[in-house]
């Protein structure tokens, strides 16, 4: 039995693969990045620095690793969440009033942050007038207590369970904001949604409530 590292082994169960396809991809970065650092000139340190930065080291290696299963669309899928979790999609027109949420919560960040996410996994968004339905689709919520910043509880689409692959089935909603960064609850709600924490929140992701 091949004892894998920790960080290979966490990988694996992040992107929902043998161990053996990201410990060939890291296998496989690591040599092209020392190519890489061999001709730009820069030390090790400044290297380093440069390509982990947001998850991007990461990010490659979850590439080459679905690649290495035979799972080129998830592999295409995991870089499209991550280019969308940290804002380097190419130019996109904002999403329309009423698409990925209801009218009244069009403006809320984490909402759209969320919202820019789940598409860029290729999730239906709901597309709604606030009161009719228009097209069926995920749905994004925020936190309207007050007692969560930076939650938001999403709906998902009515086809999630028939989808395949990393982003398939209803906890594929779960896994994507989870490799976008997000902190996730694990089960559902009441409700059937499923809650996300901003990355900016997660190290304090149940705040106290202020005495009054």
């Amino acid at each position: 039995m091949t004892d894998y590292s920790p960080g290979v082994r966490q990988l694996a169960h992040e992107i929902g693969l043998d161990p053996e396809h990201v410990a060939h991809a890291v296998r496989v970065a690591s040599r092209t990045f020392a190519r890489v650092q061999v001709t730009t000139g820069m030390s090790l340190d400044q290297f380093r620095r440069l390509f982990t930065q947001d998850r991007h080291s990461l990010a490659i290696v979850a590439n080459i690793a679905m690649r290495h299963a035979g799972r080129r669309d998830d592999a295409q899928l995991l870089m499209d969440v991550y280019k969308a979790a940290v804002g380097r999609l190419p130019y996109e027109r904002p999403p329309h009033t009423g698409v990925g949420t209801l009218p009244e919560y069009h403006g809320h960040p984490q909402v759209q942050e969320a919202v820019r996410i789940l598409t860029a996994a290729g999730m239906p968004p709901i597309h709604t007038d606030g009161v009719h339905e228009l097209r069926p689709g995920f749905q994004v919520m925020p936190d309207d207590t007050g007692h969560f910043p930076g939650w938001v509880f999403i709906k998902p689409d009515p086809g999630a369970k028939a989808r395949t692959g990393f982003a398939g089935g209803d906890l594929g909603y779960l896994a994507v904001m989870r490799w976008a960064g997000w902190g996730v609850i694990p089960e559902r709600l009441p409700g059937d949604l499923y809650a996300a924490c901003h990355p900016d929140q997660r190290g304090n992701p149940f705040p106290a409530t202020p005495a009054s």
